[in-house]
């Protein structure tokens, strides 16, 4: 028993000491699940490169701590993670002038026509079998005083509250003389549904064109299939964004399970997401949903958003936004509606990160990522590249290193790795429990001897 309580003392003192030595050991490749060697011609003292999207997908942690930049000889070198583009704010709404025109429905020589008086007299003359179906027709034009160019990349109408569910379609036209027409859009819904305390509103439309006195100057708006005359209060030409295209990295979500009105996603790993970018199937070009999410596999489902998805030609609703939350899955939703054998695409916007590092050794670099035992070490980017430096070093200007080849390192072993204070902490924790199993056992022991001596006594 005493020599069995010597061996655990040694432990005691050995397992700490071991792990302190693991806490000062530097960080290797071979310490990261994968890599990738980069390519760096020429000579600068700062490199740059957007993180690929397998970065954002294979990192264990949501901030991104499992990455590094690692020299020829593995040796770590100094680096930072910044935004690649920050998205400005976007421009005003400008309302634009709305008159409701008169519609007239004829047939001529048996076949149904249409008449669309515009101001001043102009007449439009539509024919065809499908023109029955037109209600109401509106003439939007540019605002008084208004001189230069007005890029619209959708129109958002407003109406009062419906005392009913609403639906209807809209074709929109563009002209210049208000008496050659051409198509802008066809078939796009236009829709406010209410069941119990729920409201769901689809108001905007996909215009992309340029408004200005010298050119096109005029819309005419087209409602169709209505179950009821829309009164407009008011109809806002919204500029396009600019192209943030770099801004984001979408990332592929992976469907789990789904019936044909309602589909679970998924990433590996939760991701603290900028957006939702959401493509109704083929079968269903429009969907109204309900989307719900959750941060991590076990939490409960909390409610995002009711929206509208739709994919008619070249328009498509627009992402919905998030602010930065780590989402690990969604569940989309029919709202009286199924989607059959094609469910929605479903897409993450993360907000893209440039790489700079600081080329210390010589090459070829290699960037690695996957640790779950990694500590943070990305830096300030004042830290990598020196205030007074910055005019002239700036992203725009760094040099990129591109992607090579991507090779496997520790392999996904290191996903699950512990870090050595933790791994420390459990050597610590099973240690204690041996100490008192033996400690019991030796009171045990003890205990027996002494009864035996008092049975022999007796």
């Amino acid at each position: 028993m005493k020599g069995l309580l010597n061996v655990i003392v040694m432990a005691a003192l050995w397992l700490p000491m071991a792990g302190f030595a693991n806490d000062t050991a530097p960080d290797a490749p071979q310490d990261y699940a994968w890599g990738m060697h980069l390519e760096s011609e020429g000579a600068s003292p700062f490199w740059q490169i957007a993180l690929p999207t397998p970065v954002y997908e294979q990192t264990v942690w949501p901030d991104l701590r499992d990455i590094r930049v690692f020299n020829s000889k593995g040796e770590a070198v100094p680096f930072a993670l910044t935004p690649q583009r920050q998205p400005q704010r976007a421009p005003q709404p400008v309302a634009l002038k709305v008159f409701p025109l008169d519609i007239k429905h004829v047939k001529q020589e048996g076949q149904n026509s249409l008449t669309v008086k515009m101001p001043g007299g102009t007449e439009v003359h539509l024919a065809g079998d499908d023109v029955t179906r037109i209600s109401q027709s509106f003439l939007l034009t540019l605002p008084d005083g208004l001189k230069t160019p007005l890029p619209v990349a959708q129109l958002r109408l407003n109406w009062p509250k419906l005392p009913q569910n609403w639906q209807a379609k809209v074709d929109l036209f563009y002209s210049d003389n208000l008496k050659e027409w051409y198509g802008l859009s066809e078939d796009s819904p236009l829709m406010e549904l209410t069941a119990g305390n729920d409201q769901l509103k689809l108001n905007t439309l996909s215009s992309r064109v340029t408004l200005s006195e010298e050119n096109y100057r005029y819309l005419l708006l087209t409602v169709y299939d209505a179950p009821q005359p829309l009164t407009l209060q008011s109809v806002e030409a919204l500029a396009p964004a600019d192209d943030f295209s770099n801004a984001y990295v979408y990332l592929p979500a992976h469907k789990e399970s789904g019936t044909a009105s309602e589909a679970v996603y998924s990433w590996a790993n939760p991701q603290p997401l900028a957006g939702l970018a959401i493509a109704p199937g083929n079968e269903s070009p429009v969907l109204p949903v309900e989307i719900e999410y959750r941060q991590r596999a076990d939490d409960a489902w909390q409610p995002l958003t009711k929206t509208v998805l739709y994919r008619i030609n070249d328009a498509q609703s627009e992402p919905t936004l998030l602010n930065g939350e780590q989402v690990q899955a969604i569940r989309v939703k029919g709202i009286n509606v199924n989607w059959g054998n094609t469910p929605p695409e479903v897409q993450g916007l993360r907000a893209s990160q440039a790489l700079v590092f600081i080329p210390q050794g010589t090459g070829p670099f290699m960037l690695a990522w996957g640790n779950k035992a990694a500590k943070p070490q990305a830096m300030a980017l004042d830290m990598v590249i020196p205030e007074k430096l910055r005019g002239q070093y700036t992203l725009d200007s760094l040099p990129v290193a591109t992607e090579a080849d991507t090779v496997t390192l520790g392999g996904e072993a290191r996903l699950t790795a512990v870090d050595p204070a933790e791994r420390r902490s459990q050597w610590m924790t099973m240690l204690i429990w041996g100490v008192l199993v033996i400690g019991v056992l030796a009171l045990l022991g003890v205990a027996y001897r002494l009864w035996r001596e008092v049975k022999t006594k007796a």
